[in-house]
């Protein structure tokens, strides 16, 4: 296809990344680049975007995530929950003549905490249309990630949601601590040692996982656990700690427990998923959010 059967500009701006893609009518993908993420483009976003849809002007922009953040081109509205994923076409942003940002989220989650989120909603709005049986009756989906979601849905509207930063504290332990490795041992997959970590999970479920994460260091010392093993087996008693804490959080009747996500972490969700006793089905999360941008595009075209 060629640059004039173009119609948008679709953008998923998160903390560290951005992606830039370019759009049909239809939301077929023409074209993607990427670029740096709203850390990175602080103070300086026009310039950022304008580089990088360099060939593509005169295009609407509909860009979703932490670009509408605190610290993005502009703060975007956050919608509070019950919140039906429909509206958000008509509660964009506007930050210059054709270029919008989609609003977050807001609820009070169900530990009675204010939660929220940026870009997610875009992905949730995306998995419905590609999933339309997530419309119908209660759902619970997880979205995992550097701040995983767990994401309430009833009759297509989300009720509630709870932020877990899973992957931030293990990321943390990796870099900043000496429980999990030493400076040069490489983070690696070992599913032997992730699985070890996760069965973990599961057998003391109710001990706090707090009171368990110091044995990444002590197994290591004792011999039962190799220096190359201890952050999949950290890995395991997170991601397990996580699902096990999630489900009686947010559950009740759902059976099916839907991922957005892409590549090994949704394999590692899925499986914990699968040793608490839940099957999981999984959609991308970057056709989740194309999804949901085009589905933004073509309501704001059935407007005009």
């Amino acid at each position: 296809m060629s640059a004039a059967t173009a119609a948008f500009i679709a953008g998923d701006w998160g903390t560290s990344h951005l992606r830039l893609l370019l759009c049909a009518a239809d939301g077929a993908l023409l074209e993607t680049r990427q670029g740096p993420g709203a850390a990175a483009a602080r103070g300086r976003f026009a310039a950022v975007f304008d580089e990088l849809a360099a060939g593509w002007q005169g295009l609407p922009a509909l860009l979703s995530g932490m670009v509408g953040s605190t610290f993005g081109w502009q703060e975007a509205a956050y919608l509070h929950c019950p919140q039906g994923l429909s509206g958000l076409a008509g509660q964009l942003l506007e930050v210059r003549p054709g270029v919008h940002i989609v609003p977050g989220l807001m609820c009070s989650n169900m530990l009675g905490a204010p939660d929220v989120m940026r870009g997610e909603e875009t992905q949730l709005l995306g998995a419905l249309a590609l999933e339309p049986a997530l419309k119908q009756g209660r759902q619970l989906l997880c979205m995992p990630g550097t701040h995983t979601k767990w994401v309430s849905l009833h009759e297509g509207a989300v009720q509630q949601f709870l932020t877990v930063p899973t992957g931030e504290l293990f990321r943390m332990l990796c870099d900043h601590s000496v429980l999990v490795r030493d400076r040069d041992t490489p983070v690696e997959h070992h599913p032997d040692d992730f699985a070890r970590g996760l069965e973990q999970a599961v057998h003391q479920a109710g001990v706090p996982v707090l009171h368990q994460l110091f044995q990444a260091r002590s197994l290591r010392l004792g011999g039962q656990l190799t220096a190359l093993g201890a952050p999949a087996w950290t890995s395991g008693l997170l991601i397990g700690a996580d699902v096990g804490g999630a489900l009686p959080l947010l559950d009740g009747r759902e059976s099916t427990v839907t991922l957005i996500a892409t590549g090994p972490l949704a394999a590692l969700y899925a499986q914990a998923l699968q040793r608490h006793g839940r099957p999981s089905r999984c959609i991308a999360g970057e056709d989740a959010s194309l999804a949901g941008l085009a589905g933004i595009h073509r309501q704001r075209s059935a407007r005009a």
